[in-house]
């Protein structure tokens, strides 16, 4: 007969467990979902910093001195229509540096900055 209690009662304990970590879980993730709806109705703060809320990159602004200076839609990305005018502009140089990217972007800059435009 104890034996039987015992068990019982243990089994008892467990479902009590069980039911007591649903029930919090439950809530967690209730509170988990409803601070993260807060979070995405928050609005941004900017700062300083360069990043993708305060403006061109350093290599955006580049590409649109580039692009100025071809002649093209001024956009800040180094496309087709960019590498294309480059290549008629310059085409040994378009040839032998390839086309606009982070590597050779400063090169590029130089040469329509130079004093006599040379290459160009």
């Amino acid at each position: 007969m104890k034996k039987d209690n015992a068990i019982l009662i243990g089994l008892g304990v467990a479902v009590a467990g069980f039911l007591g970590y649903r029930y919090y879980k439950k809530k967690k993730d209730k509170k988990d979902t409803e601070s993260n709806a807060a979070e995405e109705t928050k609005p941004t703060q900017t700062t300083g910093y360069p990043g993708p809320n305060t403006g061109p990159t350093s290599f955006a602004k580049k590409v649109m001195e580039l692009q100025s200076f071809l002649g093209v839609a001024i956009d800040g990305i180094p496309g087709p229509q960019t590498n294309g005018a480059w290549a008629r502009r310059a085409p040994a140089t378009f040839a032998k540096y390839g086309p606009i990217n982070s590597a050779n972007i400063d090169f590029y800059v130089a040469l329509i900055k130079g004093p006599a435009n040379l290459i160009l």
